[in-house]
């Protein structure tokens, strides 16, 4: 259930200032084409159950993101091509500060990807992103990065 992420109990609990960040980077992993995922190979076998799991929700997408390795200890999610007002570098589970602009997590890689996995799980069960509203609260609204990390910053 999205109120408490079970692997890490109530550290990244609703009123936790990091849920909106972990719920931001699940809708955009879900929502977005054109994705390149970039990440260790001791996260593939979770990633490629996910993709499998987007084309079980979503009969109609007909692309999903590509999966390519790298050494770094983080998960890279960047966009290939532009969409809205999203481009580049949308997501980073990791400790590596990236772009101000990129929706942040920054927790160990493994804790991180558990966290935002389990979201994704739970938006696809709640019909996201296919759905009116289901995105949870305030995911119609623009995602404000900067405010998000000066809130998390203060807490």
């Amino acid at each position: 259930m999205l109120q408490d992420f079970g692997l890490l109990g109530p550290n990244v609990r609703i009123d936790d200032p990091m849920w909106p960040a972990v719920r931001e980077a699940a809708r955009r992993i879900l929502r977005l084409e054109a994705l390149t995922i970039r990440a260790p190979r001791h996260a593939f076998p979770q990633l490629e159950a996910l993709f499998l799991s987007m084309g079980d929700a979503q009969p109609s997408r007909l692309t999903f993101p590509i999966l390519l390795p790298h050494d770094k200890n983080s998960i890279d999610v960047l966009l290939l091509e532009d969409e809205g007002d999203l481009s580049g570098h949308v997501v980073r589970l990791g400790h590596e500060e990236p772009e101000p602009e990129t929706c942040w997590i920054p927790m160990e890689v493994t804790d991180s990807w558990s966290v935002v996995h389990e979201a994704c799980i739970d938006l696809l069960a709640a019909g996201y992103p296919g759905c009116l509203g289901c995105g949870g609260p305030n995911s119609e609204q623009p995602w404000n990065e900067r405010e998000s990390r000066t809130i998390r910053a203060t807490k």
